[in-house]
């Protein structure tokens, strides 16, 4: 019998769709109705996100020990060996002859006795050739695409916007795993009493410089699983996002919007950050979400959250004048890469769409700011026509509203742009890529 976590990988594979941006949902959701054992959980998630961040790297070196290389092969066979070629070639722990066996017999015992002969022959042939074959050499963009398992036209995109050199340093971070950081409820405890809680349980937890709240945490594993978590004294959320949120600055007191606010990470730190006081509204147009944002400020103990269904979209009749809005705008994904390693292969046509919704939210959301109020404009994205493109039009179509510069002490800026836009690249200070934009409405 094929073991469980290979068998769980290679079923995760076939549920994640293409250029998602969903596979920790299809993972996490597998391994809890499979009730996989913590070893085999491991070997599952290795794999399975493995394959999802190598799959041009693994393509590059399979499709050489396919008779016909351009006749690509069926979705369960070519996933199988994906999943095997992983193993073969990036888990060391594995022998050889397990990375093969066990994939070919899971697709046996998943009905698939016609791939699982082809699997066989094409991984074998891999092992007889592996030592033969190299990557491409050089830097440019065909050789990055197979050594980062980066698609050629996001790389071009990069470095006509960043420029060579800050495209490869993009392109290394990618490679590594993200640094887990979470907020600190300085409502319910401290830093210092936090940090000596998670160390009692042998957690390496320390400070972040310049930002207040924020800490970064290692030797963890699931953060929900933490006493500390279920006693609301903290929730994830990288560092980009709490920067977005030191920028919006809010007070203590004022009325202020998270008008795309799900899964609601920034929500709970504007809220944190204003002491508990004023109010809130987190909005989102699924219902589903809005009630994880509910729930999450319930267990974070946020009175001063009002989670709402509600289309930015559709303008803010009915609502109050805010002293601060935030736009965190659904985009492109391609500053979290590492996080959701599918987003990658998203071809570019398919989000040309997007700074027109984009603007839109900004700009409806813009009349629902009092004079004198700030407006922030963020998106998760590496990509200009989401980013300074959009604050530049929004700018030019509305004088009422002037550019504010940025100071966050602190923070170190690796691109040239205007004072009142951001880039958080990747490397450096270890976010995830962003962008943020700050406004102020005329008084």
């Amino acid at each position: 019998m094929a073991n469980p976590g290979r068998r769980a990988a290679l079923e995760a594979l076939l549920l994640v769709e293409e250029n998602s941006g969903y596979s920790n949902l299809v993972l996490d959701k597998l391994l809890r109705g499979q009730r996989l054992s913590q070893r085999d959980g491991a070997l599952a998630s290795a794999i399975f996100y493995g394959v999802l961040e190598k799959r041009l790297t693994l393509d590059y070196y399979l499709f050489q020990c396919l008779r016909d290389p351009k006749k690509k092969p069926e979705r369960a066979a070519l996933e199988a060996l994906r999943c095997g070629a992983y193993q073969i070639l990036f888990l060391d722990r594995v022998p050889d002859s397990a990375a093969v066996n066990e994939t070919v017999e899971v697709l046996k015992e998943t009905g698939r006795e016609r791939a699982a002969g082809f699997v066989n022959g094409v991984l074998r042939g891999l092992l007889r050739k592996r030592d033969f074959l190299a990557l491409p050499a050089g830097d440019s963009p065909r050789a990055w695409t197979v050594r980062y398992s980066m698609p050629e036209p996001l790389i071009r995109l990069w470095m006509g916007a960043y420029g060579r050199e800050t495209t490869q340093r993009l392109l290394e971070a990618f490679e590594k795993k993200a640094a887990l950081y979470v907020r600190v409820n300085l409502l319910k405890t401290t830093e210092e009493a936090f940090q000596a809680e998670l160390g009692q349980a042998g957690i390496s937890c320390s400070s972040v410089e310049g930002l207040p709240g924020a800490a970064l945490v290692e030797n963890c594993g699931s953060p929900a699983a933490l006493p500390a978590f279920e006693a609301g004294k903290f929730h994830v959320q990288d560092l980009s996002a709490q920067w977005v949120v030191r920028l919006l600055d809010p007070q203590p007191g004022e009325t202020v919007c998270d008008c795309c606010a799900a899964p609601g990470g920034k929500t709970f730190t504007i809220a944190q950050q204003m002491e508990g006081m004023g109010q809130v509204y987190a909005l989102d147009i699924y219902k589903g979400r809005v009630g994880l944002i509910a729930k999450g400020a319930g267990r974070l103990g946020l009175g001063n959250v009002t989670a709402q269904v509600h289309d930015a979209q559709k303008g803010f009749a009915g609502f109050p004048q805010f002293d601060r809005v935030l736009c965190d705008v659904p985009c492109s994904g391609f500053g979290v890469i590492r996080r959701k390693p599918e987003i990658r292969y998203k071809p570019l046509p398919s989000i040309k769409e997007l700074p027109a919704l984009q603007l839109s939210i900004l700009e409806n959301a813009a009349v629902a700011v009092k004079p004198g109020g700030r407006l922030v404009y963020s998106t998760c994205t590496l990509n200009p026509a989401e980013n300074s493109a959009v604050a530049e039009k929004f700018l030019q179509a509305h004088p009422e509203f002037a550019p504010s510069p940025i100071r966050l002490p602190g923070l170190k800026r690796f691109l040239e742009e205007p004072g009142h836009m951001l880039t958080l690249l990747p490397f450096g200070g270890g976010s995830d890529g962003f962008f943020a934009a700050a406004f102020e409405r005329k008084g």
